[in-house]
């Protein structure tokens, strides 16, 4: 059976969770779920980059990948989990360095705004190559009414569709300059014009001889470059690609809603009484929040001192479980503060 570019990427998971969680763990990793518990365990276990690698990814995926590791004895079962073996490590080892994950590709990051990206600058891209051979009967390449409806509201502040047209493609030639050549070409071939449809990453990956879902994170990567690039301001029209979807957080909604009572000042005792939740809930909301909101302050709930402390101990005895780390701290902690603690630790040591 061969082996996968997405089969290495659930064992490097499985390597990382290092038997701390479960098989679905990397599955809900993968679909980006966006639950207080996946949103933890990426940073927690430093797989945001895999967060929402795949939205598509079934449970039949996963189990087909996870016999097939296993079957390789990369991967082997211990109680509810799975470890990496010594011929995993060394096989993903080897596997990296012939194909290093793609540099931009950050799936915590820039998965949901590389999705509109693509639909809003492929849409755009056909509109302009018709508009440019005079053709006006075409399918639209994008159904989503809200992508269509923002595309021509982009035109109509746009009057000189020739001048656009160069614009864009003057910017898509410098970007594409700085990257790899497979992966401009992988890009380009996937755009739809009025001359050709846009391969699937299936055409591409056998046009290529190259690995499918390699291919698919090749692609991304891409888009994932183009926000990078636009968010630090080398590219006017990327800019107003994704301008709007700038400051759109990971946080769950329920978490916004906690971080509005934090700011008033309420407790997480009072915030779960007048929000009708269990403290447990709020506690996970404080956690998401320690996560993706770097000026959110741990302190009121774990000291300076206390962080310290708990850091101590993970370190000195080379894992994130909580249970092992609460066993061997001579104070009283909670698992909340431990899991504050910890994320903080994570985050601080990038």
């Amino acid at each position: 059976m061969t082996l996968h570019y997405l089969d290495v990427m659930l064992m490097d998971s499985v390597y990382k969770l290092n038997g701390e969680r479960s098989i679905s763990a990397v599955y809900h990793l993968f679909k980006g779920k966006k639950s207080s518990q996946t949103i933890q365990d990426a940073s927690l276990f430093q797989l945001s980059k895999y967060f929402g690698c795949y939205p598509g990814f079934t449970r039949d995926q996963l189990n087909r990948s996870t016999i097939k590791l296993d079957e390789k004895h990369y991967i082997k079962k211990t109680g509810e989990t799975f470890t990496v073996t010594d011929a995993g490590q060394h096989m993903l080892n080897q596997y990296f360095s012939e194909k290093p994950m793609p540099a931009y590709f950050h799936g915590a990051k820039y998965h949901d705004k590389a999705k509109v990206l693509w639909m809003r600058l492929s849409l755009l891209v056909q509109v302009l190559s018709h508009h440019l051979a005079g053709s006006h009967q075409y399918v639209p390449i994008q159904r989503d009414v809200s992508v269509q409806s923002w595309t021509k509201s982009f035109l109509k502040q746009h009057h000189e569709k020739n001048n656009l047209s160069e614009e864009l493609h003057h910017e898509l030639d410098k970007l594409l300059s700085r990257i790899s050549d497979e992966e401009a070409l992988i890009f380009v071939y996937s755009l739809t014009s009025n001359e050709r449809i846009g391969r699937t990453y299936q055409q591409m990956a056998e046009w290529l001889k190259e690995d499918v879902w390699y291919v698919y994170l090749l692609f991304w990567n891409v888009l994932h470059y183009f926000i990078h690039a636009a968010q630090k301001g080398e590219t006017q029209l990327m800019q107003k690609l994704v301008g709007d979807l700038e400051f759109k957080r990971v946080l769950t909604t329920s978490t916004h809603k906690t971080l509005e009572l934090v700011q008033k000042g309420f407790d997480i005792d009072q915030i779960a009484h007048i929000r009708s939740l269990k403290k447990a809930t709020i506690e996970d909301h404080i956690v998401e929040l320690s996560i993706h909101e770097p000026s959110f302050s741990i302190e009121p709930y774990v000291s300076e001192e206390e962080q310290q402390a708990i850091h101590a101990v993970a370190r000195e005895l080379q894992t994130n479980k909580m249970k092992l780390i609460k066993e061997k701290l001579e104070h009283p902690f909670t698992y909340f503060q431990i899991r504050l603690a910890l994320t903080r630790m994570v985050k601080a040591n990038g």
